[in-house]
């Protein structure tokens, strides 16, 4: 096993503070599941007992899950990866991390392996609540693990992008300010993006008929396009809805239209809509590829040992 990551798994999974969180974490995920219960209850006019092989619920609540599961995630990680390098450095250990047997590759992979592992930790815990909905109808398998690869993706690209303002932070504050400023803006500042975009291929007059690029990086689209696929045309109102009627009107043009005849298909009874163009999971999964890929590089570059050219430099400048 990677050294950097067998340490950093035992702070993170043996500190004081592990279990006490764990348990907050499952009860507040539990407490969720049970209020989003309570509403589809009141949704569907039916108590407990006839939720179970009700379609509309079992999404309802599964949707629901996992948008809380997602906002988790961006609250979480970033407080957990941008600390791991910057952290070294406050502490004056990096450069004795540097000069090991370790590459920069092996130092960077370690500390975001930690930190990824930590969110994969409390996605397991939390596993059998986000497949209770299952035995409530309308969510299969295929459904959970579109889901958790899609938040692996996101997980990573937000650990990627911590990681590398942690090994170029000078200090701690700016790196934690820094990862949860653009993870905020994955989330929350991309649809103010998108209005801009919109506007500025339409004006507001027209139909937008494609893709709004500007929204691709947004994770709680990247996780509906996972879950909300194949695309029904019959939407049901769940916490994932806003998702839905983008993903309808990407292929139709406009979110309240009827598509065309030739785009629709029949599916046991089900009406599903023909995509035209490659699935818009695909593409925020390629994005957060990229993304990660390049975050990574650029950490690896900043956590490189310095030359001996460097160290000469520093210790001029000290003696003068």
């Amino acid at each position: 096993m990677n050294p950097i990551l067998h340490r950093e798994a035992l702070d993170r999974f043996r500190g004081k503070r592990a279990w006490p969180f764990l348990l907050f974490w499952i009860l507040g995920n539990l407490t969720a599941v049970y209020l989003l219960l309570l509403l589809g209850s009141q949704i569907s006019n039916q108590g407990f007992g006839g939720l179970i092989g009700r379609p509309a619920v079992g999404p309802f609540v599964f949707h629901g899950a996992l948008v809380l599961l997602l906002l988790g995630v961006v609250m979480v990680l970033p407080g957990l990866a941008s600390v791991t390098i910057v952290g070294e450095r406050e502490k004056q250990t990096l450069r004795l991390v540097q000069v090991t047997p370790l590459t920069p590759f092996q130092i960077v992979t370690g500390k975001l392996g930690a930190s990824l592992g930590y969110i994969g930790w409390l996605v397991a815990a939390v596993l059998p609540v986000l497949t209770a909905p299952i035995l409530l109808g309308g969510v299969g398998l295929g459904d959970v693990f579109g889901a958790l690869v899609m938040l692996f993706l996101i997980a990573a690209t937000i650990g990627a992008m911590s990681i590398w303002l942690s090994a170029r932070a000078k200090s701690t504050r700016a790196a934690v300010a820094g990862s949860y400023m653009l993870a905020f803006m994955m989330l929350f500042a991309t649809p103010l993006v998108a209005i801009g975009e919109v506007f500025a291929r339409t004006d507001f007059r027209d139909d937008l008929d494609g893709d709004i690029y500007s929204l691709v990086p947004n994770p709680y689209l990247a996780l509906g396009a996972a879950v909300l696929h194949p695309l029904e045309l019959d939407v049901e109102v769940t916490p994932l809805t806003p998702a839905h009627l983008y993903l309808m009107g990407r292929e139709t043009g406009n979110s309240f239209s009827v598509p065309r005849p030739e785009l629709v298909e029949v599916v046991d009874g089900h009406r599903f809509v023909r995509l035209t163009r490659p699935p818009f999971w695909v593409l925020s999964g390629l994005f957060y590829v990229l993304v990660s890929t390049v975050a990574i590089r650029r950490a690896i570059h900043w956590v490189t040992t310095p030359s001996q050219n460097e160290f000469t430099v520093k210790r001029r400048n000290q003696q003068t």
